[in-house]
């Protein structure tokens, strides 16, 4: 077969290492991308008032979000990496490192830092006592600009790129099989979800203060969590752009 043919079926390139257009083999086996470290969801206990909800969903939030970063991994980067996968359809590693390294960091990061900080607050199922989610929250937060920073500069760039890549025909059905896969998801809704996670965090933090009484034992750390959450938000947008 010559170099610029393809004869497989269904623009899927039946040998791959003698064809141009290295087309996109279908994907049978996703588990094969799975990292290996799954989140594990945490038990808040009994929920008895606003407080303890909002409390119990600011660690939700963080266990979910971890979940969807590892659920685009799975179904959408690591199958484009050559490192992972010899037939994925993205060719060069140094484009794949380019579009999904840094946000592989955070998705690291958030993982096995922040989940299981935020973990550590939950109410002791034996006796209900816990651990201050202020102080735990403050304990690793320190992290995020670095972390989000990288990422968040190149975030229009690598959403553009995104987009350009989606047009090209080697690119389409694979995006199809990965949507399905994610129920729906698409890549840019991925791709926003480290935009909207500091916000997220300014958001919650306000909500619990609002319900915890001034002589709670938690008020001072987070009012204190707060407002650092306030100037890494402000860090992060004045380095970003």
């Amino acid at each position: 077969m010559g170099s610029g043919a393809c004869t497989g079926e269904g623009r899927v390139c039946a040998v791959p290492q003698q064809c141009a257009h290295m087309r996109y083999r279908k994907i049978n086996n996703w588990g094969q991308f799975d990292d290996g470290k799954e989140v594990q969801s945490s038990d808040p206990g009994f929920l008895e008032d606003q407080r303890s909800r909002v409390r119990a969903e600011l660690v939700s939030s963080e266990e979910i979000y971890a979940k969807k970063l590892q659920t685009f991994y799975k179904h959408y980067a690591y199958p484009l990496s050559q490192e992972k996968h010899d037939h994925a359809v993205m060719k060069h590693q140094d484009k794949w490192d380019r579009y999904f390294k840094e946000l592989e960091n955070i998705k690291d990061f958030h993982r096995d830092v922040m989940v299981t900080n935020l973990q550590a607050a939950q109410p002791s199922q034996e006796d209900g006592d816990y651990e201050d989610i202020g102080e735990r929250f403050m304990n690793v937060a320190s992290y995020l600009t670095e972390m989000y920073v990288p990422y968040l500069r190149k975030f229009s760039e690598i959403r553009d790129s995104i987009k350009n890549e989606r047009r090209k025909s080697k690119y389409q059905q694979f995006f199809d099989d990965a949507s399905r896969q994610c129920g729906g998801l698409q890549i840019e809704d991925f791709l926003i979800m480290p935009v909207q996670r500091i916000p997220r965090y300014k958001m919650l933090l306000s909500e619990l203060i609002k319900y915890t009484p001034d002589d709670h034992e938690e008020k001072k750390s987070l009012q204190e969590a707060h407002e650092m959450i306030l100037k890494i938000l402000a860090d992060v947008n004045s380095r970003a752009n």
